[in-house]
């Protein structure tokens, strides 16, 4: 028998299951309960339900429908092998026919399996053809079976070839026939009045809304033989099978006029008509198709005496089919049942969200964290901020792919990316600092931290070597590769120098311990040589199972759970049932993997008794106290039916065909009337560039619309659209009670906001002041830059741009700081008389470019230092000594350490760039410490390529050291007036006048300020004009320090 049970809600159909289990006392205690649903979601449900009905609930088999007529088919002896046509096989038995470029044929598909990358671009037609075969065979049959005898009946352009390749796979699967066959044979099977082995007693169905006309009539058959309950959600108590469609009704609307109540549209709820359509349809298969006994009928109004809910007065007309709005008394004021906020981003989103949750959680003790479902389109678009916005909740996510739950394929996948690309040294060092792959070498968080720090100091940019250069159609050459690198740190290891040995320049900073580390690089350096080696020849599916298995288990350490295991039956399936011999390269079985885990989503975090973020599907109508939906933007939700050019089911539909435009809108009905307490919808409404208005989904844009017209609230009166920012001061002034946080700091920071400039700067009680004893290096790096040495040795923070990791090439240029240092050692190397020995050292340390553009630069560069060379040994300060130690006390400081740039006769600095104020300082400082330590008068020279400047400094010149130490002392405790570089924009000016002064110092410090590298500066002087800035403190400073030191060194 055929039973019908139907309610608007899932509770009520949950007890009438559990009183047909009550009743039947016939039944066979040992013989499993068999159940039919579509998802792990409503199966756990339906344990959970059961389990605190009776107490104690097991031995059920739960089955999706394919899994439950393979089970009866097998039970009744149809031994018939499907397994041929199931989708992911037929890929790959598609593949192979889409080779042979002398079908006629197939002729017309070959346009799509040639030219670059034809390999991949033929499986990925297989791949779609094989989607729409498979869907041909449960929705269309008869189609295939009209096409098997030769029959061309769909009169489509493509039909031809789609027949042809269909007839050539059924005889390549000789006695096998495909599930809609095997479906049909059990119809006729079960509608045959011949004895049959025996079935399972009873089979519930529940939570399916809708499928296909060849699965109902399976069940239709199998109830001539047992008893099959169907559990049917139904939204309305009335019969809506015969309501206008969308475009009729929409027509009758606009010819309502304007002054009606909105009652004179009687055709039905609009709800049911702009959402129904998928459950309508099914109603009427189930009119049309089944002769069932209605078992149990149970509508219950969520409406209940004196109930105002937005939300209940909603689904009381949903149920009742009604539209009344001429009975109703319009609301005075909006509750809480039905709340749409519109957000900037995603994140805005979850953010917005967090909030109420907690407002709701704290103002009603009763509401549990499993009393809330949150769910999106996709919620894999969000699985990246959950984490980070409710780290403080408990929660659980479903419905996430397999590479983005399982490690060990996630870590895999980007191996096999890795072996397909250029092996740049952070995408390597990425994927080695994966827990699953650095822990198989044994490697901690403080070696990967070092491994990352020699791979850019040993010069490491891409490419494993020359030859796996060469291979790419490049030159051959080595420096910068992982093989280059690899050679200078084991080098450096061996011999712990730093001179070239055998063309090789050591990178000596490995030695102790920490070469243990070394050893796990190698190893993982080694595998991945091999694998470019061996995945970049095709071969056959059996070669790559194997092949990637044995990779997986050298790559990934083993663990106690699922992951790796997985992993490796993921890869075992890729040869599975397919027959396929023929040769694939590493992209096609790329590919084939990525949708294989993009398909194979889990719903393993549902309904764990946490809150439950999880992705909208089909059929999965379970009741919450609180439903909130993210996600709902113009454009993603609903769903666009695509189907392509070829798919004769978006030709033709027929009732029961699948749409995913329907799907989603019956989804967001069936939770609408899942919601008990609250219905909450979010969508981002505003463009985070431009602050544009962005539209909500077009459900939203309906639902909005029924209310207005049914219950006379506005959308602006149910619409909340919340600010950019958290700490808007908007959620802290109480002008709108529907905007609030729980967000402490945010709250901190709208405070701070709120006063337009603090009376306290942010710095101020950040740093003590210096102690009595500084180094000579702090002293002199202090005033190359007071404001940056505030920032860094002050406060302790470095903002060090230049720190910033190289890019993943060799360098083609020598620029910026690069060439700042590279000028300094070439300098350097020529007064030693050893500048032809640093440019190789240079290119082996990545620091210079290759091959004969790198040579042609570093001969134009000597051209470049040559005149400054012969400068400074016109000098006459004769031959470099070693530094000099100072200890020497002034204006309250000890300054020690030791003095650099000391020559025979005196200090000499030089540099090949234009003079700029922090030289004439610097070397005005090395002559005042000399002095001092000498009590003699100093000689100091500086050389630059626009300038020389000499000078002789003894301990009595002014400003003295106790004059520096003094603005040294109240540097170290607030920001220093002196900016030294308009400080010496201002001397140079000064002759002109006090105004041209200001003028040049104040253009300087605009340009400080929009230097990208001036990051302190911008940082302490932010909100401060260069008026300000450079004013009498300034001045009097810049007179005070710099105009001195200028004319006497000039």
């Amino acid at each position: 028998m055929f039973y019908l049970h139907t309610s608007n809600r899932t509770e009520n159909l949950l007890r009438h299951l559990v009183e047909v289990l009550r009743q039947d006392v016939r039944r066979d205690a040992f013989a499993p309960e068999y159940f039919l649903v579509q998802g792990q979601g409503m199966e756990r449900m339906i344990a959970q339900w059961l389990a605190d009905a009776f107490g104690v609930w097991c031995h059920f088999r739960t089955l999706h429908p394919l899994g439950l007529f393979d089970e009866i088919a097998g039970q009744l002896g149809l031994a018939i092998e499907a397994q041929a046509f199931a989708r992911r096989p037929l890929v790959w038995r598609i593949e192979s026919l889409l080779r042979d470029a002398g079908d006629p044929d197939l002729a017309p598909l070959l346009p799509y399996c040639g030219g670059e990358n034809g390999g991949l671009k033929r499986f990925q037609l297989a791949w779609q053809l094989a989607y729409v075969f498979d869907q041909y065979q449960i929705l269309r049959p008869d189609l295939l079976a009209a096409w098997e005898q030769g029959r061309a009946i769909a009169r489509h352009p493509t039909e031809p070839w789609q027949m042809a390749l269909w007839r050539r796979l059924a005889a390549q699967a000789g006695e096998g026939c495909h599930r809609g066959s095997m479906l049909q044979r059990l119809i006729a099977l079960l509608e045959d009045d011949q004895p049959v082995p025996p079935l399972p007693s009873r089979l519930s169905v529940f939570g399916l809304h809708s499928m296909p006309p060849l699965f109902l009539a399976v069940l239709r058959a199998l109830a001539r033989r047992t008893d099959v309950h169907l559990y049917l959600l139904s939204p309305s108590g009335e019969y809506w099978g015969d309501l206008p469609g969308r475009r009729e009704w929409a027509r009758r609307v606009v010819r309502v006029p304007a002054d009606d109540d909105g009652s004179g549209t009687a055709d039905g709820h609009p709800l049911l008509v702009a959402l129904g359509r998928q459950g309508s349809d099914f109603q009427a298969m189930l009119l049309d198709q089944v002769d069932f006994t209605m078992k149990f009928q149970s509508f219950a109004d969520p409406l209940g005496p004196g109930d105002a809910s937005v939300l209940h007065r909603l689904q009381s007309d949903i149920l009742r089919n009604r539209v009344d709005a001429a009975e109703r008394e319009p609301l005075s004021a909006v509750d809480e049942s039905l709340i749409v906020v519109s957000c900037h981003s995603r994140l805005r989103e979850m953010e917005v969200l967090r909030d109420h949750l907690l407002d709701r959680l704290h103002r009603d003790p009763g509401l549990e964290l499993r009393h809330i479902v949150v769910m999106a389109p996709d919620i894999q678009q969000y699985a990246a901020l959950i984490p980070a916005v409710f780290a403080d909740i408990q929660h659980s996510i479903a419905d996430r792919s397999l590479r983005r739950r399982n490690r060990a394929v996630a870590a895999f996948m980007d191996f096999l990316d890795l072996c397909d690309s250029r092996f740049g040294w952070a995408e390597v060092l990425d994927l080695l600092e994966q827990e699953v792959i650095a822990s198989r070498f044994d490697l901690s968080g403080s070696d990967l931290a070092r491994i990352r720090h020699w791979a850019v100091a040993a010069g490491i940019r891409w490419g494993l070597s020359a030859e796996q250069r060469r291979e790419l159609g490049l030159p051959a050459f080595g420096q910068g590769s992982w093989q280059a690198g690899l050679e200078r740190l084991l080098m450096g290891y061996v011999t712990g120098g730093d001179e070239m040995v055998d063309g090789i320049l050591p990178y000596a900073d490995i030695e102790g311990a920490p070469a243990r580390a070394l050893g796990g690089l190698c190893e993982f350096l080694a595998i991945l040589g091999e694998a470019e080696r061996e995945l970049s020849v095709g071969r056959s599916l059996q070669h790559w199972a194997e092949l990637l298995g044995g990779y997986a288990a050298r790559l990934l350490a083993e663990d106690d759970g699922q992951e790796v295991p997985e992993l490796q039956r993921l890869l075992a399936e890729l040869d599975a049932g397919s027959g396929h011999t023929g040769e694939v390269d590493l992209a096609v079985v790329r590919a084939w993997l990525e949708n294989a885990c993009a398909e194979s989503l889990s719903a393993s975090g549902f309904l764990r008794g946490r809150l439950t973020f999880c992705s909208m599907l089909p059929m999965r109508s379970i009741p919450f106290r609180v439903i909130c939906l993210l996600g709902l933007n113009d454009g993603q939700f609903p769903g666009l039916d695509r189907h392509a050019t070829f798919d004769l089911l978006g030709a033709a539909t027929r009732l029961g065909d699948r749409s995913r435009r329907e799907d989603d809108r019956y989804q967001f009905l069936e939770a609408l009337l899942a919601a008990r307490d609250t219905f909450y919808l979010s969508y981002v409404g505003r463009s985070m560039k431009s602050n544009e208005e962005l539209p909500p989904s077009v459900v939203v844009a309906e639902l909005l619309e029924v209310v207005h017209r049914q219950y006379g609230l506005a959308p602006d009166r149910l619409l909340c659209r919340h600010p950019l920012q958290p700490f808007s001061r908007r959620y802290f002034d109480g002008s709108d009670p529907r905007l609030f946080s729980y967000d402490a700091e945010a709250c901190a920071a709208a405070r701070r906001f709120a006063t337009p400039r603090p009376a306290e700067p942010w710095w101020e009680g950040g740093t003590p002041g210096t102690g009595e004893t500084v180094t000579v290096a702090g002293f002199l790096s202090f005033f190359r830059h007071p404001q940056r040495w505030f920032v860094r040795s002050g406060l302790g923070i470095e903002l060090d741009l230049a720190a910033d990791q190289p890019e993943d090439d060799e360098p083609f240029a020598a620029e910026g700081l690069l060439a700042y240092e590279v000028d300094r050692e070439l300098v350097e190397a020529h007064l030693a008389g050893r500048g032809a020995a640093l440019l190789p050292r240079l290119q082996e340390q990545g620091r210079w470019p290759l091959g004969m553009a790198g040579n042609v630069l570093f001969e134009k560069k000597i051209e470049e230092v040559d005149s400054l060379i012969v400068r400074i040994r016109a000098a006459g300060m004769g031959e470099p000594l070693p530094e000099l130690p100072v200890d020497v006390a002034a204006g309250g400081l000890r300054l020690a350490g030791a003095l650099g740039h000391r020559h025979e006769r005196g200090f000499l600095l030089y540099r090949n760039g234009s003079c700029r104020g922090r030289d004439l300082l610097a070397l005005w400082l090395h002559g005042l410490l000399a002095a001092q330590v000498s009590g003699e008068e100093v000689n100091v020279a500086g050389i630059f390529r626009d300038r020389a400047c000499r000078g002789t400094v003894d301990p009595a010149s002014r400003p003295d050291l106790a004059d520096f130490a003094a603005v040294f002392i109240a540097g170290s405790r607030r920001p220093s007036p002196l900016h030294v570089e308009p400080a010496w924009a201002y001397v140079q000016q000064l002759e002109k006048g006090d105004e041209a002064a200001l003028a040049g110092a104040r253009k300087a410090m605009a340009q400080v300020l929009e230097r990208e590298y001036e990051v302190e500066s911008s940082l302490l002087l932010r909100g401060r004009t260069v008026e300000e800035l450079i004013g009498p403190e300034f001045a009097a400073m810049a007179r005070t320090l710099v105009d001195p030191v200028w004319r006497a060194l000039r």
